[in-house]
């Protein structure tokens, strides 16, 4: 767990937070860029509850303030085709307007992979420029971009190219993967496959 000082009082981050801890918390109400609060509450607590998921929460008090989801890649993502196990995915990732500028962010990431529980695996991170929140931040969709590259930069992530169409047709969305330190090398061909269906893969 890592504190992160406010004028309200220490924001407590936890990495996978066990899902009734979650259920007895409140959705700061602020977190509403994926969907209203009170669903998005709902599917963290879903998501917790699968062995192979992680959630990671900033919570004051009885709130949530911030959260970040790991878990495997959707179903209707080319990601979910592996062959090889060990490929997740990081979801969303969200904080309260309120706490802004206090880098829950990047102390979220940093608390879920500083459980080690993704060094021997690669986690991959899908940005989609319709997720940017550009209303609250004022800013354009490449720099907002350029916001979260700089984001998961920071704990590993590097950008790759991709010829999936809702990624390479779109000038504002990015795809970046952690590959971890203990990451097989079967399991990294894997990666560079799905990258590349379209197109094939050629070293």
């Amino acid at each position: 767990m890592r504190v992160v000082s406010s004028p309200y009082g220490g924001i407590e981050v936890l990495a996978c937070a066990d899902p009734a801890l979650i259920a007895r918390l409140e959705m700061d109400t602020s977190l509403d860029v994926f969907r209203q609060p009170a669903l998005q509450h709902q599917a963290l607590i879903g998501i917790a509850q699968d062995s192979d998921t992680c959630v990671c929460i900033a919570k004051l008090g009885h709130r949530i303030v911030g959260y970040a989801t790991f878990h495997p890649p959707d179903d209707i993502e080319r990601w979910s085709d592996s062959k090889v196990p060990g490929l997740l995915e990081l979801g969303a990732v969200e904080t309260s307007k309120t706490h802004r500028g206090r880098h829950l962010a990047r102390t979220l990431l940093e608390v879920g992979f500083g459980t080690g529980r993704y060094n021997d695996k690669i986690v991959i991170a899908t940005i989609y420029q319709w997720h940017f929140d550009l209303d609250s931040t004022g800013l354009t969709s490449h720099a907002y971009r350029k916001l979260l590259e700089r984001l998961y930069s920071s704990v590993g992530f590097a950008v790759y190219k991709t010829d999936d169409p809702e990624i390479a047709y779109y000038p504002g969305n990015s795809l970046m993967a952690r590959v971890g330190e203990r990451a097989l090398p079967d399991l990294q061909k894997e990666f560079d496959r799905l990258r590349f269906l379209e197109s094939g893969w050629r070293l």
